[in-house]
């Protein structure tokens, strides 16, 4: 369970990771035109900047609050349809399909004797898997035309 928080994180390590975030968002958000990713790093900045010598700590904790809540906010355009490329609707699922097993099947016989503990392993799994079958659902009834 390494993604469980063990520790409390401090005031300024939670301000760290925040500006960290904004800086990222910023990235992703402007990423194509630079000239606005550095105008929004230098706002960021400059809103930190403006509050770092606060003493009040209950005062600072709500600016923190305030601030992560803003980054959440803004996070979730980005995270709310957001599919890795190969899981189920994401944009290559399917995209190599694996072989079929019986396509082993229609190897030709030198093709198979390369691999003979393979094939030899194969037939044993093959046969002990209809065994099984045979034994649990029984033969099957023929299609009726």
């Amino acid at each position: 369970m390494s993604n469980l928080p063990t520790t409390f994180l401090t005031h300024s390590q939670r301000v760290c990771r925040l500006y960290k975030a904004l800086f990222a968002l910023a990235r992703r958000e402007e990423w194509p035109n630079r000239l606005n990713y550095r105008q929004r790093m230098v706002e960021y900045r400059a809103r930190f900047d403006a509050n770092k010598d606060i003493q009040d700590l209950m005062k600072a904790k709500r600016l923190l609050i305030a601030g992560e809540e803003e980054l959440k906010k803004a996070m979730y355009w980005h995270t709310e349809n957001f599919n890795f490329p190969e899981s189920p609707s994401g944009i290559a699922e399917g995209r190599y399909p694996t072989p079929d097993d019986s396509a082993l099947d229609a190897w030709h016989p030198l093709e198979k004797a390369q691999y003979p503990t393979y094939f030899a392993t194969r037939e044993k799994r093959k046969k002990a898997y209809m065994e099984w079958y045979l034994k649990r659902y029984g033969i099957p009834d023929p299609p009726m035309m």
